[in-house]
């Protein structure tokens, strides 16, 4: 583990979003492991090409705070609505019940779930999300990953987050 980036309280990072460099400050937080931090990372760093606005902690109004989100304008411009999310993504626990609210309300929005955990580790996490589904169709796929323990090398010593989905192991489970 990056022990020169995991002991600092914040975390400046970049990653390549398919046209250019974007940065990224990650702050940790009193009583939150370091391991959620280097999810959220890894997060932003394999979905930033499809999502290049995507911000991290940003409320947006909702009961629940995503760790990652880009939103869309409604229909018709902002005067119409509050804005939908198209990409919320997640690291650590989250509650089977926070997922049957999201998966009810936001059919079309894709979402990341990250796991501090081995392949194999992901199957009681997957059976949270399928029933939390609750058969409902979906129009966006739900991601689950499994992050590796030595997910911090994906980080090199300048803070550039260099991971692709090749290097992890990942699970769709609907879209």
């Amino acid at each position: 583990m990056r022990t020169d980036l995991a002991l600092r309280r914040t975390l400046r990072l970049r990653a390549h979003d398919g046209t250019g460099w974007q940065k990224l400050i990650l702050v940790k937080k009193r009583g939150e492991g370091i391991e959620h931090v280097w999810m959220k990372a890894i997060l932003w760093a394999l979905y930033l090409p499809d999502f290049p606005a995507m911000s991290v902690e940003t409320p947006i109004g909702d009961t629940y705070k995503p760790d990652l989100v880009q939103l869309a304008p409604p229909p018709g411009g902002l005067a119409y609505g509050d804005p939908e999310p198209i990409f919320w993504g997640e690291a650590g626990k989250v509650s089977e019940k926070k997922w049957q609210s999201l998966f009810r309300r936001f059919p079309d929005t894709q979402f990341a779930v990250a796991k501090w955990t081995s392949p194999a580790g992901l199957a009681p996490h997957a059976d949270i999300l399928h029933r939390a589904m609750d058969g409902r169709a979906r129009r966006a796929p739900v991601d689950l990953l499994a992050i590796p323990p030595h997910a911090a090398d994906f980080v090199a010593d300048d803070g550039t987050v260099s991971v692709t989905f090749a290097d992890l192991h990942r699970q769709r489970l609907a879209g």
